[in-house]
């Protein structure tokens, strides 16, 4: 279930090269997928010291360069659990959600922004087959790799999907302090229940989302570690009309909690996604949406609260406004809107297409305890503490 280190070296053999040939046969790759050697290109000076350094870093220095990005972005470490909502804290309990989904976050999830191709295609071009993207001829992109910050402008130039760090569910479901049933109507890459599983007052997980590998891993998870679950792999709005699940949790549920797509930002892969099956906003957000929150609103049990955690993004000159449309239908469907807390997050790489400060919305079915609710969120402090654990594997 977990990528070890000889598995993510294994993607990236290639044969030995001098640095004779490296500099002959270092290729690019240009926008519209043209491949040309360097050397022919005419518009662009590329000093000896740009090809000695990327030489270094790719072909000479090669398995110290992915060994360190491995154990800094992919090895599992032990977790520093802390109340805290800001998604950039603690950043190494995110290691273990990029482990399990590299290939799915690094490579197979796309975007409706242009010219971010994904960050582990570019990786495995670079490092196996000596092709640079176009970008890293920028004049940016020449400055950085001449400066031997080649790992920062890889991170910063091209897309990764985003991951939610299991500290932030694992801090707001410490709100409850009996035990309690969660539904989260899609899973996160899992990072939800590895966040949760550290409450001690988690009775029940259930789960929803179309990605199989997903389904499987959540389940695997939680029954490692002894927690009732019910992982449903299908489309939330499906389940509205499943009488099976609506008769069974029927008022049941004590915590809604969930980050959904936003929309267009993130392209999932898979037939199911509610991108592939909507071709509109207006009718993603009447299908997708308005159909799983009202399955939330039927599973929830009176005065207890859901959270969603979502922001706008720009999209080709078009300000896509989540926050306000999807908060309208969520009145609508019957929730009382109840206050938003603000969560740190980041942009993908250098861009600057959504906000960096997400918004978790907080609502309630019927009313809820509002002094008890402020008095757990004042103290999602990001303050480090001696509590770690690890995940099992």
């Amino acid at each position: 279930m977990y990528l070890t280190l000889d598995k993510w070296l294994s993607q990236f053999k290639s044969k030995n090269i001098s640095y004779t040939d490296f500099v002959k046969k270092l290729r690019i790759k240009k926008g519209n997928g043209e491949i040309l050697l360097v050397k022919d290109l005419k518009d662009k000076k590329i000093s000896a010291k740009f090809y000695k350094t990327l030489y270094k870093s790719i072909v000479t220095d090669k398995l110290s360069y992915l060994t360190n990005l491995y154990n800094r972005n992919l090895f599992i470490k032990d977790e520093n659990l802390s109340l805290c909502v800001d998604n950039n804290k603690f950043t190494e309990n995110k290691n273990v959600v990029r482990n399990l989904y590299y290939k799915e976050i690094l490579q197979d999830t796309g975007t409706s922004q242009p010219n971010l191709r994904p960050y582990l295609d570019v990786l495995i071009d670079l490092i196996k087959y000596h092709i640079l993207d176009y970008k890293l001829l920028t004049p940016t992109g020449i400055d950085m790799i001449q400066k031997n910050q080649l790992s920062s402008l890889l991170s910063g130039f091209y897309f990764r999907a985003s991951i939610m760090n299991p500290i932030v569910p694992y801090s707001l479901s410490k709100l409850y302090d009996y035990d309690f049933k969660v539904l989260t109507p899609t899973l996160g890459w899992s990072s939800y229940l590895l966040g949760m599983l550290h409450n001690e007052h988690l009775d029940t997980y259930v789960g929803i989302d179309v990605i199989k590998k997903v389904c499987s891993n959540t389940r695997k998870i939680a029954n490692q570690h002894k927690i009732k679950n019910d992982i449903y792999c299908q489309p939330s709005e499906d389940l509205y009309h499943n009488s099976k699940f609506m008769t069974k949790y029927k008022s049941d549920i004590d915590f809604v909690f969930f980050s959904p797509p936003y929309y267009e930002l993130e392209l999932y892969k898979g037939a199911e996604q509610s991108t592939n099956r909507y071709k509109s906003y207006e009718e993603w957000l009447e299908k997708y949406w308005r159909v799983t929150m009202k399955l939330c609103y039927h599973c929830l049990k009176n005065n207890k609260i859901m959270m969603y955690i979502i922001s706008g993004y720009n999209d080709k000159n078009q300000y896509i406004n989540l926050e306000k449309d999807m908060n309208k239908i969520t009145k609508e469907v019957g929730f009382s809107y109840v206050k938003k807390q603000k969560m740190k997050g980041s942009n993908v790489g250098f861009t600057k297409h959504r906000t960096s400060n997400e918004l978790i919305f907080i609502f309630c079915k019927g009313t809820c305890d509002k002094k008890q609710l402020n008095k757990h969120l004042s103290k999602l402090k990001c303050l480090k503490t001696t509590n770690k654990k690890t995940v099992k594997k």
